[in-house]
């Protein structure tokens, strides 16, 4: 059996049995969203755009990291909730451009800018956000916008 045809066939069982954790299928909370966009605008709108469209490059521009989208267009939704929070708090390391916000933000303001991101992604991101992305990415039917 090729390798292809095996994780076809394990990821949509390894997903359902993955723990997921405050991902909810739903949209997030109207008011929570509304506090981050207004903590997105001070902090994150610089580097990720304007409603998370991410940072584009010059091609030429070598050893440059770009901020990526936060918006259905990348891969934002792959993450949970806890892993956005912890990039928000922490930042992206060494390696990473991104500063960690934990001495500026309190949990509470970054658990509202997590609810902003997700308030940019669609009804299919949301139900497929975290471990469950795989499955969606593997055979899921994404709806025709």
């Amino acid at each position: 059996m090729r390798a292809g045809t095996l994780l076809t066939i394990l990821v949509p069982f390894l997903v359902m049995a993955w723990p997921v954790s405050a991902e909810t299928n739903k949209p997030p909370e109207a008011k929570a969203a509304a506090r981050g966009a207004k903590s997105y605008e001070k902090y994150c709108l610089k580097c990720h755009g304007e409603r998370g469209v991410g940072e584009s490059v010059a091609p030429w521009a070598k050893n440059y990291s770009p901020a990526p989208a936060l918006d259905h267009s990348m891969h934002s939704w792959h993450h949970t909730d806890e892993a956005l929070l912890k990039t928000i708090l922490k930042g992206t390391g060494p390696k990473g451009r991104m500063p960690g916000w934990e001495k500026t933000l309190t949990t509470e303001q970054a658990q509202d800018l997590v609810a902003y991101i997700k308030s940019l992604w669609g009804a299919w991101e949301l139900s497929c956000q975290g471990p469950r992305h795989m499955a969606c990415m593997h055979g899921g039917q994404r709806p025709k916008k």
